[in-house]
């Protein structure tokens, strides 16, 4: 006979939430990304108001950010263009958090991509994806954030 383990208690609560936007849309340098829809969510340390670009984080904590999309060259750029999304914290770029893609024509186009672990000690903090280097056009969007520990 196997003995068996101790019954434990379950963990933490799990609090997540996804965001995303499929239809194409246009963007400039310096401007952040629009998610006009939510998914699944749980819990309440992570919101987001749809047709915004603003995540918002209620609870201290270390956070996972995922985050992937298509970008291309808007009409009447100039080439090599090129284009960086990058996550933003209360404002400040999040190192480790970005992707780039130099596009050479105007049929080119590109998927990107990054995850990066945050932590957040004060409350509420905003996240955005900015996207700069010229005007482009940005579709099927999505980003999640998922809690995943208490900072200390």
């Amino acid at each position: 006979m196997i003995p068996r383990g101790a019954t434990g208690t379950s963990g933490a609560p799990v609090e997540f939430l996804s965001a995303y936007s499929t239809p194409p849309q246009p963007g400039n340098s310096g401007t952040a990304l629009i998610f006009d829809k939510n998914g699944n969510s749980a819990g309440t340390a992570v919101s987001h108001t749809e047709n915004t670009s603003e995540i918002s984080i209620q609870e201290p904590g270390f956070y996972e950010v995922s985050f992937h999309g298509t970008a291309a060259p808007a009409s009447g750029v100039t080439f090599p263009l090129a284009v960086l999304f990058y996550l933003q914290q209360q404002g400040s770029t999040v190192a480790g958090a970005a992707s780039s893609h130099t596009f050479h024509t105007s049929s080119d186009a590109a998927n990107l991509s990054f995850s990066q672990i945050i932590d957040v000690t004060d409350t509420p903090a905003v996240l955005e994806v900015i996207g700069s280097g010229g005007n482009f056009i940005y579709s099927n969007i999505g980003i999640t954030v998922q809690k995943i520990g208490e900072n200390s």
